[in-house]
């Protein structure tokens, strides 16, 4: 997965459009997304899955994946907002109670609304978010970031920490590979050993990655500034800006309409 959504930043359909256009899209969506009801959450994200797949031309089964993985987190999360305990009888409507000696087991109404109202909010999030990770290579993003006046130090600190993450994973699944084919992981109590030691064996790999990454920004004389060169010609895409913009301009026009 870590490959294709390096491979769909950099081969996307929106690729020529100015990054900082895309990402100020982006943020600007997520910005309305945090400030807006309900019901235009459900706009936002169809809006943005339209962008993603539509203009992006990022493959359905990819992107309906990435909101898979998220929606099982989020319906991991939402069981504790629903259930309530409680020693006194619901004094609000409920779908479903228990009587559990002097306790009260329920989940309310009010609590699957909530939940909900959580549910939709986080996922209209997450759309922007994969706008923005899906259409912008992370380079650019940070060169976009430089430029606004966010200090070298914290760019080049998420640069080695992106590509630290990649490698963190890479190495989990070798060193995983390679207990398993030395027959570990027969039993619970060898995967714990097993897990363990891939633990021990992860840290270790991971100070000699970081000292080899080290090395070889000093022999390329490293001297306190990453900088990566796009070779892409990139450029402010009139349509899509007047599209954003009506877009917008139509959403705010909803979230007054159903929030009066």
């Amino acid at each position: 997965m870590r490959i294709q959504l390096d491979t769909i930043a950099y081969t996307n359909h929106l690729r020529h459009i100015s990054p900082g256009q895309k990402l100020l899209f982006g943020l600007g969506m997520l910005a309305f997304v945090l400030l807006s009801h309900t019901p235009a959450h459900v706009v936002v994200f169809v809006w943005m899955s339209v962008w993603i797949v539509g203009y992006a031309k990022v493959p359905v089964r990819i992107y309906m994946s990435l909101i898979g993985a998220i929606g099982v987190f989020l319906a991991l999360s939402l069981p504790p907002i629903m259930v309530e305990i409680s020693r006194h009888s619901p004094a609000e409507p409920t779908i479903f109670h228990f009587v559990a000696g002097t306790w009260y087991i329920y989940v309310s109404v009010k609590g699957v609304k909530a939940a909900g109202i959580l549910l939709l909010r986080s996922l209209s999030s997450v759309s922007c978010l994969y706008f923005i990770l899906l259409t912008i290579p992370f380079t650019e993003m940070l060169a976009v970031l430089r430029r606004i006046g966010i200090p070298e130090i914290l760019t080049d600190l998420l640069l080695v920490m992106y590509r630290f993450v990649f490698v963190f994973l890479e190495t989990i699944g070798q060193l995983w590979t390679a207990q398993q084919a030395r027959g570990g992981g027969q039993g619970f109590t060898g995967k714990m050993r097993d897990a363990g030691r891939l633990v021990t064996r992860l840290f270790t790999r991971t100070l000699q990655r970081y000292q080899q990454l080290s090395v070889g920004l000093a022999a390329r004389g490293f001297e306190g500034e990453l900088r990566v060169i796009s070779h892409v010609p990139v450029s402010v895409s009139k349509r899509y800006a007047t599209e954003a913009i009506i877009g917008f301009m139509l959403l705010v026009t909803f979230e007054w309409w159903t929030g009066r």
